[in-house]
Protein backbone atom coordinates (compact mmCIF):
# COMPACT_ATOMS: atom_id res chain seq x y z
CA UNK A 1 0.00 0.00 0.00
CA UNK A 2 1.29 3.63 -0.90
CA UNK A 3 2.14 5.86 1.42
CA UNK A 4 -1.30 8.57 2.70
CA UNK A 5 -1.17 12.09 3.09
CA UNK A 6 -3.54 13.57 5.33
CA UNK A 7 -2.76 17.63 5.62
CA UNK A 8 -2.11 19.92 8.45
CA UNK A 9 -3.90 18.95 11.50
CA UNK A 10 -6.35 21.89 12.88
CA UNK A 11 -5.03 23.26 16.53
CA UNK A 12 -8.16 23.98 19.10
CA UNK A 13 -8.21 24.19 22.62
CA UNK A 14 -9.48 21.01 24.53
CA UNK A 15 -9.22 21.05 28.09
CA UNK A 16 -6.37 22.93 29.72
CA UNK A 17 -3.98 23.01 26.70
CA UNK A 18 -3.57 23.83 22.86
CA UNK A 19 -3.36 20.88 20.76
CA UNK A 20 -3.43 19.54 17.39
CA UNK A 21 -4.73 16.29 17.45
CA UNK A 22 -3.32 14.58 14.68
CA UNK A 23 -4.96 11.53 14.77
CA UNK A 24 -7.44 9.56 15.26
CA UNK A 25 -10.04 12.27 13.96
CA UNK A 26 -13.29 12.27 12.12
CA UNK A 27 -10.68 12.04 8.85
CA UNK A 28 -7.76 10.82 10.12
CA UNK A 29 -7.69 6.90 11.18
CA UNK A 30 -5.46 5.42 13.90
CA UNK A 31 -2.63 3.07 12.83
CA UNK A 32 -2.14 -0.22 14.52
CA UNK A 33 -0.37 -0.37 17.20
CA UNK A 34 -0.61 3.39 17.90
CA UNK A 35 -4.11 4.70 19.01
CA UNK A 36 -3.47 8.79 19.30
CA UNK A 37 -0.94 11.03 18.37
CA UNK A 38 -1.02 14.75 19.86
CA UNK A 39 1.28 17.75 19.37
CA UNK A 40 0.58 19.93 22.34
CA UNK A 41 1.40 22.63 23.90
CA UNK A 42 1.46 24.17 27.62
CA UNK A 43 1.63 27.26 29.59
CA UNK A 44 1.88 27.87 33.41
CA UNK A 45 -0.58 27.61 35.30
CA UNK A 46 -2.38 25.27 32.92
CA UNK A 47 -1.66 21.84 31.89
CA UNK A 48 -3.16 18.64 32.25
CA UNK A 49 -4.56 18.00 35.97
CA UNK A 50 -4.38 14.64 37.70
CA UNK A 51 -6.46 12.22 34.78
CA UNK A 52 -6.47 8.34 34.74
CA UNK A 53 -5.75 5.57 32.27
CA UNK A 54 -6.01 1.95 31.67
CA UNK A 55 -4.68 -0.08 28.82
CA UNK A 56 -1.90 1.17 26.77
CA UNK A 57 0.90 3.18 27.10
CA UNK A 58 2.03 6.59 26.73
CA UNK A 59 5.41 7.89 24.96
CA UNK A 60 5.53 11.51 25.30
CA UNK A 61 8.81 13.54 23.89
CA UNK A 62 9.21 16.98 25.01
CA UNK A 63 10.25 19.14 22.29
CA UNK A 64 10.32 22.62 23.88
CA UNK A 65 10.76 23.84 27.42
CA UNK A 66 9.82 21.09 29.95
CA UNK A 67 6.58 19.00 31.42
CA UNK A 68 6.46 18.09 35.03
CA UNK A 69 5.15 14.88 36.04
CA UNK A 70 3.72 13.30 38.86
CA UNK A 71 1.61 10.10 39.36
CA UNK A 72 -0.26 7.49 42.27
CA UNK A 73 2.29 5.47 42.49
CA UNK A 74 4.77 8.13 43.93
CA UNK A 75 6.80 9.30 40.56
CA UNK A 76 7.68 13.13 40.07
CA UNK A 77 10.54 14.40 37.94
CA UNK A 78 10.48 17.20 35.34
CA UNK A 79 11.43 16.15 31.63
CA UNK A 80 13.15 18.92 29.50
CA UNK A 81 13.42 19.80 26.12
CA UNK A 82 14.81 16.40 24.27
CA UNK A 83 13.89 13.86 26.88
CA UNK A 84 10.83 11.53 26.84
CA UNK A 85 8.91 10.37 29.47
CA UNK A 86 7.27 6.49 28.95
CA UNK A 87 4.14 5.36 31.07
CA UNK A 88 3.09 2.40 30.83
CA UNK A 89 -0.51 2.53 32.12
CA UNK A 90 -1.59 -1.18 32.22
CA UNK A 91 -4.51 -2.00 34.57
CA UNK A 92 -4.73 2.22 35.48
CA UNK A 93 -2.27 4.87 36.34
CA UNK A 94 -3.68 8.19 37.58
CA UNK A 95 -0.83 10.81 36.36
CA UNK A 96 -0.61 14.58 35.74
CA UNK A 97 1.59 16.60 33.14
CA UNK A 98 1.93 20.06 34.36
CA UNK A 99 4.26 23.15 32.83
CA UNK A 100 7.88 23.17 33.55
CA UNK A 101 8.74 26.37 32.61
CA UNK A 102 6.90 30.04 32.89
CA UNK A 103 7.38 30.04 28.90
CA UNK A 104 5.47 27.82 26.10
CA UNK A 105 5.82 23.90 26.79
CA UNK A 106 5.45 21.56 23.99
CA UNK A 107 5.78 18.23 22.82
CA UNK A 108 4.00 15.31 21.31
CA UNK A 109 1.80 12.41 23.17
CA UNK A 110 1.78 9.14 21.51
CA UNK A 111 -0.32 6.22 22.25
CA UNK A 112 0.45 2.80 22.24
CA UNK A 113 -1.97 0.06 22.24
CA UNK A 114 -1.26 -3.77 24.39
CA UNK A 115 -2.80 -6.83 23.15
CA UNK A 116 -6.13 -7.30 25.29
CA UNK A 117 -3.71 -9.96 27.64
CA UNK A 118 -1.22 -7.56 28.89
CA UNK A 119 -4.04 -4.51 29.32
CA UNK A 120 -4.28 -5.68 33.06
CA UNK A 121 -0.10 -5.45 33.57
CA UNK A 122 1.34 -3.75 36.50
CA UNK A 123 1.55 -0.01 35.58
CA UNK A 124 5.26 1.63 34.94
CA UNK A 125 7.27 5.02 34.29
CA UNK A 126 10.34 6.23 33.23
CA UNK A 127 12.19 9.48 32.35
CA UNK A 128 14.83 9.27 29.59
CA UNK A 129 16.65 12.65 30.03
CA UNK A 130 18.03 14.00 26.45
CA UNK A 131 21.70 13.18 26.79
CA UNK A 132 20.24 9.47 27.02
CA UNK A 133 18.98 9.16 23.77
CA UNK A 134 21.46 8.14 20.77
CA UNK A 135 21.85 10.48 18.15
CA UNK A 136 23.64 9.88 15.18
CA UNK A 137 24.77 11.26 11.20
CA UNK A 138 23.59 8.23 9.07
CA UNK A 139 24.13 10.09 5.85
CA UNK A 140 25.33 13.44 5.03
CA UNK A 141 23.73 16.40 6.23
CA UNK A 142 20.82 14.06 8.63
CA UNK A 143 20.90 14.16 12.48
CA UNK A 144 19.04 11.49 13.87
CA UNK A 145 17.62 11.10 17.46
CA UNK A 146 16.34 7.38 18.36
CA UNK A 147 13.75 7.86 20.99
CA UNK A 148 12.83 3.97 21.17
CA UNK A 149 15.14 1.72 18.80
CA UNK A 150 18.57 2.14 17.31
CA UNK A 151 20.26 1.98 20.92
CA UNK A 152 17.53 3.91 23.27
CA UNK A 153 17.04 2.77 26.68
CA UNK A 154 13.10 2.76 26.14
CA UNK A 155 11.80 -0.39 25.95
CA UNK A 156 7.97 -0.44 25.32
CA UNK A 157 6.08 -3.74 25.40
CA UNK A 158 4.85 -3.45 21.80
CA UNK A 159 8.03 -3.70 19.16
CA UNK A 160 8.17 -0.32 17.51
CA UNK A 161 10.98 2.44 16.22
CA UNK A 162 10.65 5.99 16.91
CA UNK A 163 13.01 8.38 14.94
CA UNK A 164 13.48 11.95 15.10
CA UNK A 165 15.23 13.28 11.71
CA UNK A 166 16.65 16.85 10.70
CA UNK A 167 17.85 17.38 7.43
CA UNK A 168 19.57 20.07 5.88
CA UNK A 169 18.42 21.49 2.84
CA UNK A 170 19.04 19.56 0.06
CA UNK A 171 19.94 15.96 2.13
CA UNK A 172 18.43 12.84 1.50
CA UNK A 173 17.13 9.78 3.55
CA UNK A 174 15.68 6.45 3.27
CA UNK A 175 13.11 5.44 6.29
CA UNK A 176 13.50 1.70 6.69
CA UNK A 177 11.03 -0.59 9.18
CA UNK A 178 10.96 -4.03 9.80
CA UNK A 179 8.81 -5.66 7.04
CA UNK A 180 5.84 -6.67 9.11
CA UNK A 181 5.55 -3.39 10.90
CA UNK A 182 3.11 -0.42 9.83
CA UNK A 183 3.40 3.40 11.15
CA UNK A 184 3.78 7.07 10.18
CA UNK A 185 5.52 10.13 9.37
CA UNK A 186 4.74 13.48 11.37
CA UNK A 187 6.31 17.04 9.96
CA UNK A 188 7.28 19.20 12.25
CA UNK A 189 9.27 21.69 10.31
CA UNK A 190 10.12 22.74 7.21
CA UNK A 191 9.54 21.32 3.88
CA UNK A 192 10.69 18.55 1.10
CA UNK A 193 9.56 15.27 -0.79
CA UNK A 194 8.48 11.52 0.75
CA UNK A 195 8.42 8.06 -1.04
CA UNK A 196 8.81 7.80 -5.20
CA UNK A 197 5.61 9.96 -5.69
CA UNK A 198 7.67 12.67 -4.20
CA UNK A 199 4.64 13.43 -2.31
CA UNK A 200 5.34 17.52 -0.82
CA UNK A 201 5.95 17.51 2.79
CA UNK A 202 4.83 20.48 4.97
CA UNK A 203 4.84 21.23 8.32
CA UNK A 204 1.81 19.65 10.40
CA UNK A 205 1.51 16.96 7.67
CA UNK A 206 0.62 13.49 8.46
CA UNK A 207 1.90 10.57 6.46
CA UNK A 208 0.83 6.64 7.24
CA UNK A 209 1.52 3.51 5.97
CA UNK A 210 -0.80 0.96 6.59
CA UNK A 211 0.12 -2.82 5.87
CA UNK A 212 -1.66 -4.72 3.72
CA UNK A 213 -2.11 -8.62 3.97
CA UNK A 214 1.09 -10.28 3.26
CA UNK A 215 2.80 -6.63 2.20
CA UNK A 216 5.98 -5.72 3.29
CA UNK A 217 7.28 -2.31 4.12
CA UNK A 218 9.34 -1.07 1.34
CA UNK A 219 12.58 1.79 2.14
CA UNK A 220 11.06 5.22 1.44
CA UNK A 221 13.11 7.80 0.40
CA UNK A 222 12.91 11.44 1.92
CA UNK A 223 14.71 14.20 -0.01
CA UNK A 224 14.26 18.29 1.97
CA UNK A 225 13.91 20.97 -0.53
CA UNK A 226 14.55 23.28 2.60
CA UNK A 227 15.61 22.52 6.03
CA UNK A 228 13.01 19.67 7.62
CA UNK A 229 12.34 18.21 10.47
CA UNK A 230 10.29 15.21 11.19
CA UNK A 231 9.20 12.59 13.10
CA UNK A 232 9.34 8.49 11.85
CA UNK A 233 7.39 6.22 13.64
CA UNK A 234 6.83 2.22 13.01
CA UNK A 235 5.86 -0.31 14.82
CA UNK A 236 3.94 -4.45 15.22
CA UNK A 237 0.13 -4.24 14.67
CA UNK A 238 -1.67 -5.45 17.70
CA UNK A 239 -4.42 -7.04 15.56
CA UNK A 240 -7.10 -6.24 17.46
CA UNK A 241 -9.91 -3.96 17.66
CA UNK A 242 -9.58 -0.91 20.48
CA UNK A 243 -12.46 -0.35 21.86
CA UNK A 244 -12.22 3.67 23.37
CA UNK A 245 -13.74 4.67 26.14
CA UNK A 246 -12.28 8.19 27.13
CA UNK A 247 -8.99 8.12 28.69
CA UNK A 248 -9.20 4.24 29.25
CA UNK A 249 -8.37 1.58 26.00
CA UNK A 250 -10.63 -1.79 25.93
Amino acid sequence: MAWVKFPGAHRAPLMFYEHARIFPSRTTPYIDPFLLLDHFSIQHPDGFPDHPHRGFEILTYVLRGAVAHADNAGHQSVIPAGGAQHVTAGRGIVHSEMPGTDGIDSGLQLWINLPRRDKGIEPGYEDIPPEALPVDEPAQGVRRKWIVGGGSPVKTHRPMTYQDLELDPGASYTLEAPPHHQGFVFVLEGAGHLGEEELPMQKGDLFLWHRAQDESFAPTPVRASEALRFVAVFGEPVGERPIFNGPFVD
